[in-house]
């Protein structure tokens, strides 16, 4: 890396994704399951009884951010390996 760029953590990558999704208008318990976040949104008694895995919502914000990523670059990624569906 060059001089230029600061040193950074793996945790610097979580809180860019969340603040990019905020920026993009991805709710914020969207992004909070996106991240695997058990309390924040839906914290409390709402975490008890809101089950929701979210899931196509969580599949629209990455493919969002994923996007969103392909235009800061200036290109689409030819790289990308699709992840397994669950069993």
């Amino acid at each position: 890396m060059g001089d230029d760029i600061p040193p950074w953590r793996p945790h610097d990558l979580r809180r860019t994704a969340a603040t990019t999704m905020a920026r993009l208008g991805i709710p914020q318990e969207v992004t909070e399951k996106v991240l695997s976040h058990s309390g924040g949104k839906i914290g409390g008694i709402a975490a008890v009884y809101n089950r929701y895995d979210y899931l196509d919502a969580r599949k629209a914000a990455l493919e969002g951010l994923g996007r969103f990523t392909e235009q800061l670059i200036g290109r689409a990624a030819d790289n990308i390996v699709p992840l397994r569906q669950p069993a």
